[in-house]
């Protein structure tokens, strides 16, 4: 009797076994991946016209697939819209009419967000006239932007934010350079690729996420890069210029630097050897290219300085706040002669060899420097020198009435003794005067 073959009935035996077991519950198997923000919309019951997501309205928009309208108001569309869309509003509906009278063709039409009826009632509108592929992004602008996306402002815009919203930002998307020449008045300097480091320095408002930024650049593609950017910081207030350069420089927006042109300087020191300097001193023709603003100029340090040369710089600043500046030079010299007074017979009293010494008072100053008087005789035979506050005289011979010789009532030098008293600085500056001396008279 041969031995039976077992392995043969084994799969049989485990597949049935295994068909025995009880499935898994519908709960344990892993569910489908949840659409993200970017892939939902309102899912809004009994709608006339179906939406569109945030991922399907930009693969419309970068493959330009279907034409996209915004239908706000002019107004609304110029300060802030999705890139790329068609400005139509809602009470204009006719103009679509016209300038797409294809029924089939597809659309999508958007407006102010979940709460905004002109998407709604524009598609039926476009439904009841006969189109039959008409489309809404309900979601928006705010969801689009609250989504990081960059939206654009237009030239109208940009005019209506300069000048009503004074707490707006404007970033200047050129190179460092370019922005140093001029820019729109208060603006900051933010280039590709700064937007954190931005965000982290001040330069954009990061305790306010909801100021309004608007970016502008030497090109709208340039803009748009950095506005982008700046979206993705959480600003969802933020857009781009969809012009250039030089169209905000033709509408009068652009602001450029004051030019400063400065001149060094030589002033005189003062009573006290300083010398204080004034923008007047260094200026040297310094104006503002713009017309209408007025420019303030300024010098720093202003002092007071002492004697030699000082570097000081001067800044010229424009009614819009932007300011330049250059530097200068300022060399303060001595340029005050000292000062002699009181110059005048002190005393005469008897000397030796038949000579008179006389005492001469005088007041010497200078404001920077020290001085050393020196006393000459101008004229006078016989008169001598001894210091700059002595001189010797001849006596004359006379008598006083007390029958004895008098030094007060000779006649020195018999036609008298001119002396001069000289005063130099340290400068070079010079102060004399003269005094005579004889006949019982002294003249200065």
């Amino acid at each position: 009797m041969s031995t039976p073959r077992i392995h043969s009935l084994l799969p049989v035996v485990v597949c049935g076994a295994m068909a025995l077991l009880p499935s898994r519950p519908a709960s344990a198997q892993t569910p489908p991946p949840r659409p993200s923000v970017f892939q939902t919309t309102l899912e809004e019951a009994n709608q006339k016209t179906p939406e569109v997501t945030t991922e399907e309205l930009q693969a419309i928009l970068a493959s330009n697939g279907a034409p996209v309208f915004d239908v706000r108001t002019a107004k609304e569309y110029a300060i802030a819209h999705i890139p790329g869309t068609i400005n139509i509003y809602e009470k204009e509906v006719q103009q679509i009419i016209t300038q797409y009278p294809e029924r089939s063709a597809r659309m999508i039409l958007y407006c102010n967000g979940p709460s905004c009826g002109k998407s709604k009632r524009t598609s039926e509108e476009l439904v009841a006239a006969g189109y039959t592929n008409v489309q809404r992004y309900q979601l928006g602008m705010p969801v689009w932007r609250a989504l990081s996306q960059t939206v654009q402002t237009d030239m109208p815009g940009v005019l209506y934010i300069y000048n009503g919203d004074r707490t707006s930002v404007w970033v200047d998307a050129r190179t460092p350079a370019e922005f140093e020449t001029g820019s729109v008045p208060g603006a900051v300097n933010v280039q590709k690729g700064e937007a954190t480091a931005a965000n982290d320095d001040g330069r954009l408002p990061f305790q306010d996420k909801g100021t309004r930024i608007v970016v502008f650049g030497a090109t709208a593609q340039q803009a748009k890069v950095v506005a982008a950017e700046i979206a993705r910081k959480a600003y969802w207030n933020s857009s781009y210029f969809g012009g250039t350069f030089d169209d905000l420089l033709l509408a009068g927006l652009i602001n450029h630097r004051p030019i400063v042109v400065s001149r060094n300087a030589a002033l005189a020191a003062g009573a006290a050897c300083t010398a204080t300097v004034h923008a007047a001193d260094v200026d040297n023709g310094s104006y503002d290219p713009d017309s209408g603003d007025t420019l303030a100029i300024a010098v720093a340090p202003s002092g007071p300085f002492g004697l030699g040369q000082h570097l000081v710089a001067l800044t010229g600043t424009d009614s819009h706040g932007a300011s330049a500046s250059a530097s200068a030079f300022v060399t303060v010299a001595d340029q005050t002669a000292p000062s002699i007074s009181q110059f005048a017979v002190q005393s005469r009293s008897k000397a030796d060899h038949g000579m008179v010494l006389v005492t001469v008072a005088y007041t010497a100053t200078d404001n920077c420097s020290p001085l050393a008087p020196q006393l000459s005789v101008m004229s006078g035979d016989g008169a001598q020198v001894v210091d700059s506050h002595h001189v010797l005289l001849k006596r004359g011979g006379g008598r006083g009435s007390d029958g004895d010789d008098d030094e007060d009532d000779d006649n020195d030098a018999g036609g008298g003794v001119s002396l001069r008293i000289l005063a130099t600085d340290e400068a070079g500056n010079e102060s004399s005067q003269t005094l005579t001396i004889g006949g019982h008279r002294t003249h200065r």
